[in-house]
């Protein structure tokens, strides 16, 4: 009797199992399928994106072309026959220049006049009815004001302006390639539709067409987007879903999950709670602290699986930042240059026969917000652009700059008009200015290091050439700027190593100032010249020496000397002189007050490190001016002043929390200086790798 009660109660269980399995799985599976359309839509939305930056480029490029003085003068006005010739042979050079830069991207460009039997193409100037049957157009495709054709691997898109008075039409032929110009959908072209007229085209399959009677029956599965540039729409219609394999799926999921489940616990029951039990029977342990001990134990197990990901995580990381850290070795000449065997397998760059160094740098990096974002986007899109034609690498230098080396394939003009076309895409799509130096051609990779610094150099002239976002190396020859030019960071960088006494500095910056080619060649009028120059900058440093302090004296320290010499070495000589003589008065005041200074200073944050302080209260405090302390500060306390009172504050927050782990990190925040909890975690964070929340949970456990 019981046996059967038994076997009643375990069947009405598995029926109803079943049941709400049967409802489970239809609530899965409208939930899956919700949410797979949405994907769909949004992944759709996101490739058009894509797709409507590139007709973004078509356009800027086409509206570039039109308006030039060749393609106006040839299509617009009256022209003798010669003169027609000539014209017609500048236009095609001109098409085909336009087509070879912008290739990459995914469509050419084809243009010809309702009045001619010639269309101008990358093939060259031919006749447009043997292009037509060529390609599969209508002969009578200029009665269309818009035709596309789809063909297997790419999509012809015929367009004719608006005609206007006392000019002649002419009409647009554009290919658009599937693999790169819609690169973003070609695995699912299937799903795509172009407007022709009153119908839909598929991407794919030009037979499958979609009549306005089919759309508005399927207007709830189609998405719709707008091409302004081609007068007509693009649909994406969401491919059909199986919904029964779906719902059979989860059903099945289901029922296995409640039987794992079931033999889980069958499992457990015999072969650890049981064992578990009888051993905590034996040893006296209730079943609260068995409870406590497992828990203990899976939640260990769980940190170490996931400190198991993190670090293959890291690993695969670290692999990819090691071979990109070579690479900016070498480049940077870390790496010895005649140690090129041992990494030249990291990169083919390293076998290329002749190569350029180009460098991008933000001409005004402090102004830009999101600047780590919006630098990874720029080097992302860099180098699609340049890896699909040339072989490149992209190296990160720092915040504001990146490096690229690339394959010599490209004259210096092309050169110039893609990089100016890049960088004002950056500007207008990513709110980033660049300055961008181009270096001249080099044959030996060895070089690499050299060809570097020369790209450095170049940016040094950077507000020399403020009209211009390209500087090529042989702008700067051809200017004869370096024989009596330095540019103005120079000269910031000499005067604060002059007020830091740094020697070894100093000389090494007054040997970038005076290293420049053909010595023997500036005549005695640009070394006077120069010499203004350096006589300026002498001026400027004994400014800012009286600014930041004022007890130094130079009474008679006699500059004008300068101004009398007219031999370049000798004029080095005296400009060394003057400095190292202003560098060691600073050097021997700075020596006699940096202890009494840094006592102060620890006496000041001691007293103060609790509220809210700055450094303008610090140089009140020690009666100097700003600038002067702040130079001071980082001299003496070895870090600036910002960064050092956040350590400060920060270790006196961890011996708190040692000694009372009850403290709100609220009140443990305003204890230590910070108004906000928010700026208080931040920054703990930031200098001990974890909140202080979780060290507070260590120091709990510890003390457990």
């Amino acid at each position: 009797m019981l046996k059967k009660r038994k076997i009643y109660i375990n069947t009405k269980l598995i029926m109803i199992l079943v049941i709400l399995s049967f409802f489970f799985a239809s609530y899965r599976s409208e939930k899956i399928i919700k949410e797979t359309q949405k994907k769909q839509v949004v992944k759709a939305e996101r490739n058009y994106q894509n797709i409507e930056n590139k007709l973004n480029i078509l356009n800027m490029v086409i509206y570039k072309l039109k308006t030039t003085d060749i393609f106006r003068m040839y299509f617009f006005e009256s022209l003798s026959e010669a003169e027609k010739r000539y014209l017609k042979i500048k236009l095609y050079d001109q098409v085909k220049k336009t087509n070879t830069i912008h290739g990459n991207i995914g469509f050419s460009l084809n243009v010809g006049s309702i009045d001619e039997n010639i269309i101008f193409s990358t093939q060259g100037t031919v006749d447009k009815f043997v292009y037509f049957k060529e390609e599969g157009l209508p002969t009578n495709l200029e009665d269309f004001k818009k035709y596309i054709l789809v063909k297997k691997d790419r999509i012809i898109v015929y367009l004719k302006t608006e005609e206007m008075r006392g000019m002649t039409p002419i009409y647009w032929i554009i290919s658009l390639t599937k693999d790169n110009f819609l690169s973003e959908i070609k695995f699912n072209l299937e799903d795509w539709y172009i407007q022709s007229g009153d119908e839909y085209i598929n991407l794919k399959n030009e037979r499958n067409i979609l009549t306005q009677r089919k759309i508005s029956k399927l207007k709830n599965k189609i998405t719709d987007f707008f091409m302004p540039y081609f007068y007509g729409n693009l649909i994406y219609l969401e491919p059909r879903i199986d919904t029964f394999g779906i719902f059979i799926y989860e059903f099945t999921k289901v029922i296995g999950i409640l039987t794992l489940l079931y033999l889980v616990i069958v499992g457990i029951k015999y072969f650890i709670f049981a064992p578990i039990k009888s051993l905590a029977m034996k040893f006296g342990y209730s079943g609260k602290n068995i409870k406590k001990e497992v828990e203990y134990i899976e939640s260990k197990l769980d940190e170490i699986s996931l400190t198991n990901k993190n670090l293959e995580y890291k690993i695969n990381d670290m692999k990819v930042y090691q071979k990109e850290k070579k690479i900016k070795d070498y480049l940077l000449g870390i790496t010895d240059r005649e140690n090129l065997d041992k990494i030249k397998d990291e990169s083919p760059i390293f076998s290329l026969a002749s190569y350029r160094v180009i460098i991008l740098e933000i001409f005004d990096a402090e102004s830009v917000e999101n600047i780590h974002d919006k630098f990874k986007i720029t080097e992302e899109f860099f180098l699609k652009y340049f890896s699909s034609e040339i072989l490149c690498e992209i190296i990160n230098i720092d915040y504001k700059s990146i490096a690229i080396i690339v394959e010599d394939k490209l004259e210096d003009s092309e050169l110039e008009e893609v990089m100016n076309c890049l960088e004002k895409h950056c500007e207008r799509n990513f709110d980033l200015t660049f300055t961008i130096a181009i270096t001249d051609v080099y044959t030996n990779i060895k070089d690499l290091s050299k060809a570097y610094r020369e790209a450095k150099k170049i940016l040094n002239y950077k507000f020399a050439f403020k009209q211009e976002r390209v500087i090529f190396q042989k702008s700067i020859q051809q200017n004869n700027m370096k024989k009596y030019y330095y540019p103005i960071e120079l000269e910031a960088k000499l005067i604060n190593k002059t007020l830091n006494s740094s020697e070894t500095t100093i000389r090494r910056v007054l040997d970038e100032i005076f290293e420049i080619n053909g010595v023997n060649d500036i005549d005695k009028i640009e070394i006077k010249e120069f010499s203004g120059l350096l006589y300026n900058t002498l001026s400027r440093i004994l400014l800012q020496v009286k600014e930041v302090n004022e007890e130094v004296e130079l009474d008679g320290f006699n500059i004008k000397e300068m101004l009398d010499v007219d031999d370049f070495n000798q004029l080095k000589e005296v400009f060394e002189k003057k400095i190292l003589e202003i560098s060691k008065v600073m050097k021997t005041k700075d020596t006699n007050d940096n202890s009494d200074i840094k006592t102060k200073i620890d006496i000041y944050l001691e007293e103060n490190y609790m509220i809210d302080i700055s450094l303008e209260n610090l140089a009140d405090h020690l009666g100097h001016s700003f600038k002067y302390t702040s130079i001071l500060f980082k001299k003496v306390m070895g870090d600036n002043f910002k960064n050092y009172l956040n350590v400060y504050r920060i270790n006196k927050a961890k011996k708190l929390m040692e000694e009372n782990t009850e403290l709100k990190i609220k009140e443990l925040a305003e204890i230590v200086g910070y108004n906000s909890s928010n700026t208080f975690i931040r920054i703990f964070k930031k200098y001990e790798g974890v909140s202080p929340g979780k060290m507070n949970s260590q120091l709990l456990r510890e003390d457990e």
